[in-house]
């Protein structure tokens, strides 16, 4: 297959039109797979920092390759040669991923380091670190949130379909991948802020109002659900040769 294609404009709208209405057209299968997210999402933060974590972490796994696998109608839906290609994919997202935010983590910290600077400043800059290293929740830690949302398009959600291809049987090049969705950065910068502030509204809104976390994973897994229906749509959108489903 040719990895040279046309550039096709993502309609983002209609994308998210189309994966409500999916919803509404399966909402038994939405239904269960906000409960098992929401089981697994309660396991990762019952087994957070413990060894079992891993264990939790494997299941998340194998639920979501289920999901798109179900999505696509690709029978059966779990099946070891498909989750074990998709391992590359997901690899490269998550090294992707924690090059991107290491470097943002420890660019602040070169500063200190230029010659010439001077001692005052280098100590209220110095200061400034310690305080936000600290406090985990200050100005530092939100342009570190800034950039991640910015370089998503890149390092997330573009590999993602690569993932995505995998699971159905599917090329995952990356390269192939980024060659069909070339020109969608500013669209898919966009779904990547949508989804990343109504994530942090519902959880910040529902822990301010005095609920819990448990609470709070109730509409995080419906919104968990409908925004990998988003991701198939996308891929649907990008790869049309794709086997029509039932």
């Amino acid at each position: 297959m040719s990895e040279v294609s046309s550039t096709k404009k993502l309609p983002l709208k209609k994308i998210l039109q189309e994966s409500f209405g999916y919803c509404n057209q399966n909402p038994k299968m939405a239904a269960l797979f906000v409960v098992l997210n929401y089981l697994t999402c309660a396991a990762v933060f019952y087994t957070w920092k413990s060894v079992w974590l891993w264990l939790v972490a494997a299941v998340m796994y194998v639920l979501w390759s289920g999901f798109f696998r179900y999505y696509f109608n690709r029978k059966p839906y779990l099946q070891l040669g498909p989750l074990v290609s998709s391992l590359v994919p997901s690899t490269k997202i998550l090294v992707l991923t924690v090059v991107v935010v290491s470097i943002f983590l420890l660019l602040p910290f070169a500063i200190i380091f230029i010659p010439h600077l001077p001692p005052q400043f280098v100590a209220h800059y110095s200061h400034f670190l310690q305080m936000n290293s600290q406090g985990g929740s200050g100005d530092l830690n939100t342009i570190v949130n800034v950039v991640i949302v910015l370089f998503s398009p890149l390092i997330f959600y573009r590999p993602m379909l690569a993932w995505i291809a995998t699971l159905i049987g599917r090329s995952g090049s990356l390269r192939f991948t980024w060659s069909k969705t070339k020109g969608n950065y500013w669209e898919f910068l966009l779904l990547a802020i949508v989804i990343d502030l109504s994530l942090s509204f519902v959880y910040k809104g529902i822990l301010f109002v005095g609920g819990g976390v448990c609470a709070a994973l109730i509409p995080i897994s419906v919104l968990v659900v409908y925004y990998n229906i988003v991701l198939a749509r996308l891929y649907e959108f990008f790869f049309l040769e794709i086997e029509p489903k039932e």
